[in-house]
């Protein structure tokens, strides 16, 4: 809920997720989780934003073109790119 897509950003979670998409680059569970946390992440303005300037969209496409076997990296790291693309800023 949007209480706890803030409560999330507000502690960390944002570069935190991404720290372990990072760190587990060959683990494609890490990577879809991954995703899946930040496309959930991203549905919050702020978050879209935030993910953004730490470094999301790189990561998110590194995941997807490492794992170009799974389609769950891939549908999870598309959504999470949908999400982030609605941000007008």
């Amino acid at each position: 809920n949007a209480d706890n897509q803030t409560a999330i950003a507000a502690a960390g979670g944002i570069p935190v997720v991404l720290a372990a998409m990072k760190a587990h680059t060959g683990h494609v569970d890490v990577k879809g989780k991954g995703c899946f946390a930040l496309r959930n992440l991203a549905v919050n303005a702020d978050n879209q934003t935030a993910i953004a300037a730490a470094g999301g969209i790189p990561v998110v496409l590194a995941a997807m073109k490492a794992h170009t076997g799974h389609v769950d990296v891939k549908g999870k790291g598309c959504f999470a790119l949908r999400n982030l693309a609605v941000n007008a800023d």
